[in-house]
């Protein structure tokens, strides 16, 4: 079973609410599954995305029971959907830089293609919106997924959002493992 396939699967079998089935198809019928999920850091390679999100996912549900989360579909739905912000948001280009030789040559990159500049966490947020509600816990969840390092002003709104939800901040230590330890 490939990336795809599990996620689609642990999407199918945890989250059943209204509008879940149309907001797979939109997934799918963008480059998510296939897409890298940074430029440079973090599964900058294809796939990475789908990757990432079923790290965040495992990462997660690994911590045991999270206050504030109360079903699997929540775990879900924060951990597979926390980055879809990055759908069609990469386009594949090229770059120089010098090899081993100290020679210049050309090599692949990702650059990043925004259509729609709306932040990272709340468009994420806004997006699965489009389809499905979420929670106050999922959609906070979501929108501070990254913490505070998106914005240096937002310490603070990052912390009211773990005082009242704590799955804030189980959300943000496993995007942080999923991109920093699973994931290297």
């Amino acid at each position: 079973m490939d990336n795809k396939e599990r996620f689609i699967e642990i999407f199918t079998s945890q989250i059943h609410r209204p509008g879940a089935a149309e907001l797979l198809e939109w997934l799918e019928s963008t480059d998510f599954f296939e897409a890298p999920a940074s430029t440079h850091y973090h599964g900058s390679y294809p796939g990475g995305l789908v990757e990432h999100s079923l790290n965040v996912y495992y990462e997660l549900i690994g911590a045991g029971r999270v206050p504030g989360v109360p079903t699997a579909e929540t775990y879900a739905v924060v951990a597979l959907l926390h980055d879809i912000c990055k759908a069609d948001f990469y386009a594949q280009s090229t770059r120089n830089q010098k090899n081993s030789d100290g020679k210049w040559e050309t090599v692949p990159c990702y650059t990043v293609r925004e259509k729609f500049p709306f932040g990272h966490g709340e468009k994420s947020a806004f997006l699965v919106q489009r389809f499905m509600l979420l929670t106050d816990a999922e959609a906070l969840a979501i929108r501070w997924h990254m913490g505070a390092f998106d914005d240096r002003n937002n310490w603070e709104y990052y912390t009211r959002a773990v005082a009242k939800f704590p799955n804030v901040m189980y959300t943000h230590a496993a995007d942080m493992a999923a991109a920093y330890i699973v994931g290297v």
